[in-house]
Order: structure tokens, then sequence, then C-alpha cells
């Protein structure tokens, strides 16, 4: 019997990967990675996702993973909130915005004059950050832009991608939840948002299960790709909640880190939680697979170290990952930290190191001087955000956290990972760098029947993936409790 083997597209902010994966009834096999770049567009002071780029990609790993035996099922997730609007003829509009785009620097605030921040909570869950699809939507009714009205469908990212494969329109559960206009429990849209701002809902599309069956492909895409019978799947279309689903062991009152050019961490539950010390602490609520919930926060990560290799490159350094954190190593901490959610550090260009000092003299810090205290004071400053995310819900939403688990590829900075255990003063389980191309594929094997729940998903992930273990150093840990009270009084933490 041949075995059934799955896609997973995983397209991330700077890249996108690609997998085969199958099931040999002990333990999941995947491997054979494809990778490819993601280089947005910048075009006339817009800033765009080569949408089309990425479509041509997924094609090319298609074919390449079916040119053995064909594949029967393929699924692609992505990051949160980019859409593209279709034409009552299934036709692109526009092209993709990236979410950084500028178009969008006042949209959020803007909005909050029609509907205040807190009534938004109420209604969805969530507090966006600019990112987000709302105030992308919104600034299309800020600035008058007519193009809106002629929208009769908004997909999102993974569903775009997905109805070029196979012509099928509909929103995945999960993806949705990163628009920032879901009510609180991920059941349904939020009519009343779209009112109190204008947005048209006619655009809107019908919300399906994680798991469900979008369609074949077609045969245009058949004849090019050799997988006439291929079956694409709603996978969890968000990123992090495909990796989610596959986290070993997982589950209620547990933490997860999803680690990459953002961080996405939370904990799962079994309800949404929209009181107001939710609500003080910035966390906002997601659905994920089998109704099950997340509390989550979401900031800039890597996104920082990036930024400052970025400036490294103007001035003459090409350091790679193993050599920036040695570089972290080598230094003394000074003990000074950035807000990664600064909107300042959060727009692309500019000199990523002018940046930071002029943070830290803002806030009244010292700044800094060599590249080794840059990476340092990232690196940190990261550790920090998660000890302060986890001491809110241990604390003040008084939800027990049982276990820490770091995924995705930042899971492999062993730098960051020993930070955040003695941050945390607990142990800290890292590993499974490619963790949302295997909850991607488990999502496949569990809408074909070979995996009947989550938790069988994640037992089969605890038979395939080892994660490692971080000790805490304890006498750190007062340390990190002084910088934490320090940063909260000072408004950095928060």
């Amino acid at each position: 019997m041949k075995k059934q083997i799955s896609i997973a597209a995983d397209l991330g902010a700077s890249g996108g990967k690609m997998a085969r994966g199958s099931f040999n009834g002990e333990h999941l096999e995947i491997g054979d990675y494809f990778d490819f770049p993601n280089q947005p567009l910048s075009l006339n002071r817009n800033l765009y996702w080569d949408l089309f780029d990425l479509y041509k990609s997924i094609l090319k790993g298609i074919d390449y993973y079916s040119k053995e035996q064909g594949a029967v099922s393929v699924g692609i997730d992505t990051w949160g909130a980019s859409y593209g609007f279709l034409d009552k003829r299934g036709r692109l509009l526009e092209p993709v915005y990236h979410y950084r785009d500028m178009r969008t620097e006042q949209s959020l605030e803007k909005s909050w004059e029609v509907l205040p921040k807190k009534k938004l909570f109420e209604l969805t869950g969530c507090q966006p950050n600019r990112s987000y699809t709302l105030p992308q939507l919104y600034s299309y009714i800020e600035h008058g832009d007519r193009i809106i009205e002629l929208a009769d469908k908004m997909l999102f990212l993974p569903d775009l991608l997905g109805y070029f494969l196979c012509g099928e329109v509909s929103t995945e559960r999960s993806i949705a939840g990163t628009s920032g206009l879901m009510k609180p429990e991920q059941d349904d849209w939020a009519g009343d948002v779209f009112r109190y701002l204008g947005i048209p809902d006619r655009m809107l599309t019908d919300i399906v299960d994680t798991g469900s069956i979008k369609g074949r492909v077609l045969p245009e895409i058949a004849a090019v790709t050799r997988t006439a019978e291929t079956m694409v799947i709603a996978v969890p279309g968000h990123d992090t909640a495909s990796a989610v689903v596959g986290i070993p062991g997982f589950g209620v009152n547990q933490v997860y880190l999803s680690i990459g050019t953002n961080i996405n961490m939370g904990i799962e539950l079994s309800h949404s939680m929209v009181s107001d010390k939710v609500y003080e602490g910035g966390f906002k609520n997601a659905g994920v697979i089998e109704d099950r919930k997340i509390l989550y926060r979401d900031f800039a990560a890597f996104w920082l170290l990036n930024e400052l290799r970025r400036t490294w490159k103007t001035e003459g350094h090409d350091y790679g990952y193993e050599t920036v954190m040695e570089m972290a190593l080598s230094c003394e901490s000074k003990r000074v930290y950035v807000d990664a959610d600064d909107t300042e550090l959060n727009n692309a260009g500019g000199n990523a190191k002018e940046k930071i000092n002029s943070f830290l003299m803002r806030t009244g810090q010292q700044t800094l001087q060599t590249d080794a205290e840059f990476v340092r004071c990232i690196l940190e400053s990261i550790a920090l955000k998660v000890m302060y995310c986890v001491e809110y819900m241990k604390h003040v939403l008084e939800i027990p956290v049982e276990k820490v688990s770091g995924v995705n590829g930042g899971s492999r900075n062993y730098v960051l990972m020993q930070m955040i255990s003695d941050a945390l003063g607990v142990p800290v389980y890292g590993g499974m760098p490619y963790a949302t191309l295997a909850g991607n594929i488990m999502t496949q094997m569990y809408s074909r029947g070979e995996v009947a729940t989550v938790g069988e998903i994640r037992q089969l992930s605890g038979n395939s993936f080892k994660m490692r273990e971080y000790q805490p150093d304890t006498a750190k840990r007062a340390r990190w409790k002084e910088d934490l009270q320090r940063m909260t009084e000072k408004g950095i933490c928060k």
C-alpha cells in the first residue's frame, strides 16, 4: 500500500517553506524541505507582497513533490491579516498590500475615534495592532479609497492561494481570527464592527472549520503539477495556529511561544476571555482547531534583529546567526530594554542602531555602543516581554501555567531560549523549528481520518519530534524580576 503523501506550504514574512509528509503508523515522516524567498516590493511609495511569485513557488513545490506518486492533499498557511479583493468575476482587484505599508500609519488610531478601543475589544475579544486586517480595511474608509466598493469577495492570503488552486471561495476560521473582525468566541463575523466603521460586509465569505476540504485542484493546475486528484485542505491558515496544533503533549493551561519574525505567544483554553483584566493586559482571543481557544499576545521579535542585520550590511558587515548568538554571549548585559511594540522600531527602513538608541534616550536609559550590545539588548528585550506576558497570565488573570514550549525557527536561538528560562524561573522546552509545517501536515492527516483528534495529533508529534529542555539558572531570576518591575514602572513592558 502506498503512503499517502501530504504537501504543506508555509509562508512567512521573510520566506516560504514547503515539505512533504506521510504517516507510517507510528511516526510522522516529514522532510525534503523546499525553501523560497519572500521579497516584498516597494513601488511608488507603497509596499506590497509579491503574491504571484509566491504562488509560482508553491506550484513549483507541488510539482516537485508530486513527481514520484502524486499527493493526496495540500495545505497552505501564512502569516496573519493579509488579504486580497476579488471582483464579481473572481479577478484580483489590486496587489496584496504588505501589513507594514504606510497607508495604515494612523488608521488604527483613527478607527478608535469612531469605535473606541475598549468597545472594539468587547465586540471582538481582540486588540488589533496596525498590521491587522481591521486597520488595513479602515484605511480605505479613512482615505476615501473607493476600490473597496468594487470588492465582491475578500480572501485572506491562505484562502486566496487556495482559491487559485481549486477555485473554491471560503474563509478558514483561524486565519479569520487574525483580522480583528470576529466575535469573541470566534464563531462568526462581528457585524457591529463593520457597521460602526462603515466597512462593507458583503465581501465576507462563509467561515469553514479547520480541516475542511476546500476542493480538488483545478484541471489547469493538475496539468502542470501532476496532481489531478489532490485535495486542497483548509489547514490552520494562520501559521501560529498550525504550529500550536502539533506541539508535543500540548494542551489546556500550557503556554506556547511561536518564535520567528514576530512572537505569537499564548495559552490554550476551552473558552474565550474578555474581562477588563484581559483587556488591560493587552491580550486577545483566537480560535484554533476543534473549537479550542487561545488567549495570546503578539509582538516583534526577530524583526528587530533582522533590521539590525540589514543596518550592519550597509556598514559592510554580514554576520551569520551563529556569530550573532556568540556576540550576545560575549558582552555583559547593560540591563536596558526596548519595547517590541514601539511604532518607530516597527517601521521598515532607517538605521536600526539609531532607532534603538533613540528609544533608550527617550526612556531615560543608557545608550549602546558595540554591535554585541545591540544584539544582547534585543534578545533580552524579547525575553523580558515574554516574562511580562507569562507573569500577567499567572498572577493577574490567575491562569495556572503548567508548561512552556517554544517552537519554530526562533527556537533554535539557544541564547534567547536560555534567557526566557532564566527569566521565568522554570524549564522551557524548545524545538520543532518546522512546527508550522508539521502541524499543517498533521491537520491534513486529521482531515483524512488518519488521526482522529487533536490529542492524537499531539501524541503523534511527541513520538516524532524531540524537544530540548532549558533549565533555569535560578541565581539570575532575581535580576530578571527586578528589571521587569523597573521596566513595567517605566511603561516599557506592557
